[in-house]
């Protein structure tokens, strides 16, 4: 079957093929007809040199004339092979298989006298002026095949892989029909050209008369310029998780998944599935895709749901029967893959096909005979694949130290040869902060003098691709070993941390970390200390670009900027990538943006929204080290008065004397803390428990902050434990694969394991309640994969268990009504359901518009009424009646729009509501008038990160746990 019909052609003439925009204003628009014409004169120029069979290579940006070039070598029987601009290794006569090109006009002077290129012919095509060359080298043919493509690869060198149309036709007709493309779609074309879902973008939406929709690359590379062209208009739009990202979730929430989006589907492949902010009745569809260039293009498929859990989403199903998956051994490649203890297989994953092979230039096993021979040919995806005993298959990780972002695979390996060729360099090493896309090189030498950095950003620039640089260079004085003495990519990855973490503390303001900045990328700036020589070869007011910055490093500083210091600046990428415009231009622009920032947040600080009355008001706050995620604990000593203890990110935990603001005691243990601390007393002693990343729960004297002792739990504890009323019994969830729900009794030097089991199939994170007062006999917990079950205290026997629909995980804690022996608990997709407690029977549901992580505030009323508050993500903090002597009615009572989502659960003091928002900022709500007039914010103040940390209140102080590392004490001025 043939890529391009010419019926379709036909039947769209006048519709828009082809819309190209080189600013928001300014669009090329051309038809079908003109894009036939156009795709003629390229088939007339490849037919008077007799071509057919051939490869031709092309060299063109994203425009219209690339489009009509690749249609033209198509519908004139040759392979097109799109080529970057670092084309000229391509063309060595080690890898020309081309026998002629198609360039840009200017261009063609610089490769001229290179590789035997012969021009012939010079012509416009739109508005884009092109050269034709032709190869004086003979060249062989290459029948069927559709488009050639180069692969830095995964497991080995480059390879140049031929695509027959028997390969890449399948992914058109089985994508085009899942997701119903037609005339009326318009299709963002975001790939590159040498990246082969740009094929598949083009050829669907050729095939079925939709509208191509492209951008100038300086557009494409700034993610605010790119939305307002995009929306509203796109219905399609594959691309990479690292390009989709670059997105706010406020832009993701707001325009591309908001109610009023045009995007029908959205596609995000080649690299981990990320995390998406949206609604649970978003309209988008949203897809995970995986494949390999070996076997183009894509291979698996996975719609993902908004109430998915998004933190592992499968591979998903094959996308045609000719597909064949194996898990082989990540070592040798023999078919016996690794077990888990969880039954499932781990291992390299091979994707084969019987019908659906690619051919591999060198490779001696490959010919052209490999399509007609009936076997299933294998190939390696370098990706190391679990496949779980249900059936389904979760990307794990890289096999080999290759990396991608942005689309772009990095070898680390490539990357560290070329920094050990200085003869300075004694040793090197690098590594990738997935979370942050930060590839960071450090390397040991005895000399730390500014030349030698220069010295080695000069060779990388030399030696590397732009997406290969590093966005930091560091000298350090000594590795970070492991056990068996080889260099710990964990220990690196601290290393970077404790460098953000002083350039944060050094950097007060956003200018002077944008230059801090600049100087861990290598880039000279006017405020650096000058050396005799050291700016010869830069121009007076040279730009970002001519100083080694790339569009990497463009986007990464913008971003980093922004979440840091929460500011807006959508002109700073355009600024950096212009080379005609000075670095000092983007350093001025952001001191613009700082000032008007710095007069709003002034405002804001003094008199926030009331001006007469200052309602909230830090009193001190204390430093963590890092984020706080867990809501502080107090408990009342006799005789002392009341503490606090609460710990963070950086595992270290601190315990304050809430009376005199001292700090009692501080222990750092061996991994991050992210649940809540509890107290039981055993023998007149009060103890804290609180469990850690490392998979144990520490006992420790909250007087001294020494470990009492530790638990082993199997896996990684953020549930907070439960102390069951007037005993030292103990029962929290944990991350473990074998049992989840642990029971334990603790003492003053040791715990006794009393049982433990396994609940659902996921692991527990909220913190289990008590069914009843004291003497209750069972205990109440929710699972991740949604699983609410009562279970025995005593025994550990399950009582009851029952799923949610659809398993959907439940971050909140439930609570208990015990007067009407009922519970709340709300899932993560805003289900709200009423429990009985005896048998767990479900007696009504009500669904909230957005995703909650918030756990429950009840308000209880007279004759038979409670109110529930919850915080969502939808913005908005709501309050839900429920009426139990009514039919168990719930029913929305009102809902107050905050700054944004909301994951910490509200506080009430007194009448008043504290929500907190993911934004960091902190509102206070006056509830105790029912009417609508009075549910509203009469105060609110921001700090200087996200919180996620639920807030605790002891009589008006409230305590707030940071993302900026700090534990706040606010006080309610009420």
């Amino acid at each position: 079957m043939e890529l391009l019909d010419r019926k379709v052609f036909q039947t769209f003439s006048q519709n828009i093929a082809i819309k190209y925009y080189t600013c928001k204003e300014t669009a090329f628009e051309a038809t079908y007809d003109q894009l036939w014409q156009n795709m003629l004169k390229i088939a007339g120029v490849l037919k008077e040199q007799n071509l057919e069979g051939k490869i031709v290579g092309v060299q063109l940006f994203h425009c219209p004339a690339l489009i009509a070039v690749i249609g033209g070598i198509i519908i004139s029987g040759n392979t097109f092979y799109c080529i970057d601009k670092s084309w000229d290794e391509q063309l060595s006569p080690d890898h020309d298989i081309c026998a002629a090109y198609f360039l840009q006009d200017f261009e063609f002077s610089s490769t001229s006298g290179l590789h035997g290129l012969q021009m012939l012919v010079g012509m416009r095509i739109f508005t884009m002026p092109l050269t034709f060359s032709l190869s004086v080298t003979s060249t062989e043919s290459y029948r069927d095949v559709a488009f050639c493509i180069r692969t830095s690869g995964s497991t080995g060198p480059p390879k140049t892989v031929l695509v027959p149309s028997t390969c890449i036709m399948p992914n058109v007709l089985s994508l085009s029909n899942r997701f119903g493309l037609s005339d009326r779609d318009v299709i963002f074309v975001c790939s590159p050209p040498t990246f082969d879902p740009f094929v598949l973008d083009i050829v669907m939406g050729l095939r079925v008369g939709a509208t191509l929709l492209m951008v100038d690359n300086s557009i494409r590379l700034s993610p605010k310029r790119l939305l307002d062209v995009l929306f509203p208009g796109i219905t399609f739009m594959q691309m990479t998780p690292s390009m989709f990202t670059r997105w706010s979730k406020t832009d993701m929430l707001d325009i591309i998944f908001g109610p009023q989006t045009t995007l029908r589907t959205l596609v995000l492949g080649g690299e981990r599935f990320p995390v998406l902010p949206r609604a649970a009745d978003c309209r988008v569809s949203v897809y995970n895709i995986y494949g390999i260039t070996e076997v183009s293009c894509w291979s698996m498929i996975q719609k993902v749901q908004s109430q998915d859990n998004q933190t592992d989403i499968p591979l998903g199903e094959v996308l045609d029967q000719s597909i064949v998956l194996q898990i082989r051994n990540e070592i040798d490649g023999s078919v016996q893959a690794d077990h888990l203890a969880n039954g499932s297989k781990i291992g390299q994953l091979y994707i084969g096909s019987c019908s659906r092979k690619c051919v591999i230039l060198g490779m001696s096993e490959d010919d052209d005979t490999l399509s007609t021979m009936p076997d299933v040919v294998f190939r390696a995806t370098g990706d190391l694949v679990e496949l779980s005993k249900e059936g389904n298959y979760y990307y794990r990780g890289r096999c080999s130290r290759t990396i991608k972002r942005f689309g772009c695979r990095i070898s680390l390996p490539e990357l560290e040869a070329v920094l050990q060729t200085h003869p300075s360099v004694e040793q090197c090493a690098s590594c990738f902060i997935e979370e942050l896309n930060r590839l960071v090189i450090y390397f040991k030498s005895d000399t730390d003098d500014s030349s030698l950095r220069e010295a080695l950003w000069s060779i990388m620039r030399a030696k590397l691709r732009a997406e290969m640089l590093p966005d930091e260079l560091h000298r350090i004085e000594q590795f970070p070993l492991s056990a068996h003495g080889k260099i710990c990519p964990k220990g690196l990855g601290v290393i970077f941390e404790n460098l953000k973490q002083s350039r944060t503390k050094e950097c007060i303001t956003p200018v002077d970390y944008f230059c801090a900045e600049l100087n861990a990328m290598g880039i000279v700036h006017e405020s650096q200390p000058i050396e005799s020589g050291r700016t010869k070869k830069l121009k007076p007011n040279s730009s970002f670009m001519d100083r080694g910055g790339t569009s990497f490093n463009a986007i990464c500083l913008h971003a980093t900027l922004e979440e840091h210091f929460k500011i807006q600046l959508p002109g700073l990428t355009a600024l950096l990538l212009d080379p005609l415009i000075p670095l000092e231009k983007a350093i001025d622009y952001i001191q613009s943006k700082i000032a008007t920032s710095n007069s709003n947040c002034l405002q804001d600080d003094v008199t926030i929204q009331n001006q007469a009355e200052k309602l909230l008001s830090i009193e001190r706050q204390y430093d963590l080290k890092k984020c706080i995620d867990s809501r502080a604990s107090i408990i009342y000593c006799q005789g002392i008065g009341a503490i606090l203890s609460v710990g963070s990110h950086a595992g270290l935990l601190v315990t304050i004397n809430i009376e005199t603001n001292a700090i009692i005691s501080h222990h750092l243990f061996p991994d991050r803390i992210e649940c809540s601390v509890n107290f039981f007393t055993f023998e007149a002693n009060v103890y804290g428990i609180v469990g850690c990343y490392d998979g144990f729960l520490y006992c420790f004297n909250p007087w001294k902050g020494a470990i009492a002792w530790k638990y082993d739990a199997g896996g990684m504890i953020k549930c907070a434990p439960l102390v069951v009323p007037q005993t030292n019994v103990i029962i929290f969830g944990s991350y473990s694969t074998t049992n989840n729900l642990h029971c334990i009794a603790g003492g003053n030097c040791s715990a006794t394991l009393r049982w433990k089991i396994r609940i659902g199939t996921k692991p527990i994170l909220c913190q289990p309640i008590v069914l009843g007062d004291d003497g209750a006999e069972f205990v109440l917990v929710a699972t991740l994969d949604g699983t609410i079950a009562s279970i025995s205290i005593a025994t550990g026997c399950l009582a009851w268990k029952r799923t949610t629909q659809r398993s959907v995980p439940i971050f909140s804690t439930p609570t208990l009504l015990p007067e009407y022996n009922k519970i709340a608990c709300c899932s993560v997709d805003g289900t709200l359901g009423i429990y009985e407690t005896k048998q767990g029977t479900e007696l009504t549901i009500h669904s909230l518009p957005g995703n909650v992580f918030s756990s429950l505030v009840m308000l209880k009323y007279p004759l038979d009424r409670v109110d529930f508050i919850v915080g969502c993500y939808d913005r908005h903090v709501h309050c839900v009646e429920y009426l139990p002597a009514n039919s168990n009615t719930l029913i929305p009572k009102w809902k107050i729009e905050v700054q944004s989502q909301i994951y910490a659960t509200p506080l009430l003091v007194e009448g008043y509501l504290v929500v907190c928002t993911t934004s960091g900022w902190i509102n206070l709500i006056d509830t105790r008038d029912s009417s609508d007039a009075k549910n509203s914010i009469i105060s609110s103040m921001k700090l200087n990160g996200e919180l996620f940390a639920s807030p605790v209140g002891f009589g008006k102080k409230v305590f707030i746990g940071c993302r900026d590392n700090f534990l706040y004490e606010i006080l309610l001025n009420i």
